[in-house]
């Protein structure tokens, strides 16, 4: 079985499309296959030659069918699969919002995850650290346990290697140390709406282990595609409802930098170029800063249409990252990542 090395360095040296599918299925229609089908299609035609990486989680809907719908997928076009690297996001209870790290509960996660997909998944990602745990059994910065139980699938053959997610600069050297060997990547948001990681040493931290960095979340959950410029821009149920800065004087603040977007850099090019294309344009701007990580974007896309869009990658001048980057110096989203609105 290919080793935690190896997903390293086809992330780090060959992967350049990631595709999150966490959309096609945590929504109040999902999308029907048939459709969904289409839309991974083209995301494989796009990588063409090369593998694509697909973000998938167990808590994407009900009944795995996040999952599910991937596996079917593949069931459906024989011989797709060699061309993927599966990333399965679990070990974590979405109806409390609490990691699940022990390792009782880590192999349960792991093993929904090899009975869909046929005993076998390239990555493993705990969605989140089990502090609490971590605490209860006397470790500082992360959960031992859900790392052990983790590796010991590796070691077997069943999972090919680890993805970290939502962690901060000192949990990754921390977990690199001891783990490093089974260290696939790191998950972590960013966006023109979300760059934190760049000033908290995230980057800093992967450049300098050489670990490959997905970015998720990178139309800021569809702002930055210009689909969302007000709360009745988004459908009834859907979760982005929740979050502060998709209401009200949140939202109207938030659309200034869409509309900075607009009117600074889209109008005074001579390309038709979209809203979502600056953004991963930007994205993997910021990604030449890291040369020894490599950033990869995972946006969505439930259409033909919204997935040629998103990877149809174009380049900024440095005079428009310029331009984008001292804006952002004195712009602040309105709304935590995870701030629930009142």
């Amino acid at each position: 079985m290919p080793s935690p090395a190896y997903y390293r360095s086809q992330l780090l040296e060959c992967v350049t499309v990631g595709y999150g599918l966490m959309s096609l299925t945590v929504r109040k229609d999902p999308i029907a296959p048939k459709n969904a089908f289409f839309a991974i299609n083209k995301v494989l035609d796009i990588a063409a030659d090369e593998k694509a990486f697909f973000n998938v989680g167990e808590f994407y809907g009900p009944d795995l069918c996040n999952y599910k719908l991937l596996q079917s997928y593949f069931d459906k076009y024989r011989g797709k699969r060699e061309k993927v690297i599966i990333s399965a996001k679990g070990a974590f209870n979405f109806k409390t919002i609490k990691p699940m790290g022990d390792s009782k509960s880590v192999s349960e996660s792991i093993e929904k995850a090899l009975s869909v997909f046929g005993g076998y998944v390239d990555i493993f990602q705990p969605a989140r650290l089990d502090i609490a745990l971590a605490k209860k059994n006397g470790d500082k910065l992360f959960p031992r346990e859900t790392f052990d139980t983790i590796a010991s699938y590796v070691d077997k053959g069943k999972v090919g290697g680890i993805s970290l997610s939502e962690v901060n600069a000192e949990q990754i050297r921390a977990i690199h140390k001891e783990y490093g060997k089974y260290l696939a990547c790191a998950e972590v948001e960013l966006s023109l709406f979300c760059t934190d990681i760049i000033k908290n040493g995230v980057l800093d931290a992967c450049n300098e282990l050489g670990l490959p960095v997905v970015a998720y979340s990178p139309l800021g959950r569809g702002m930055l595609t210009g689909a969302v410029k007000s709360k009745t821009d988004i459908p009834k149920g859907d979760f982005r409802l929740l979050f502060k800065r998709f209401q009200g004087e949140a939202i109207d603040h938030n659309v200034s930098l869409v509309e900075f977007l607009e009117n600074e850099i889209i109008a005074k090019r001579s390309d038709k170029v979209t809203l979502a294309q600056i953004a991963i344009a930007w994205i993997r701007s910021v990604g030449k800063r890291y040369p020894n990580t490599k950033i990869i974007p995972i946006p969505s896309g439930s259409t033909v249409e919204k997935v040629s869009m998103n990877f149809d990658f174009i380049e900024l001048s440095d005079e428009e990252v310029s331009k984008i980057d001292s804006f952002l110096e004195s712009f602040k989203t309105a709304g935590g990542r995870f701030e629930m609105a009142g």
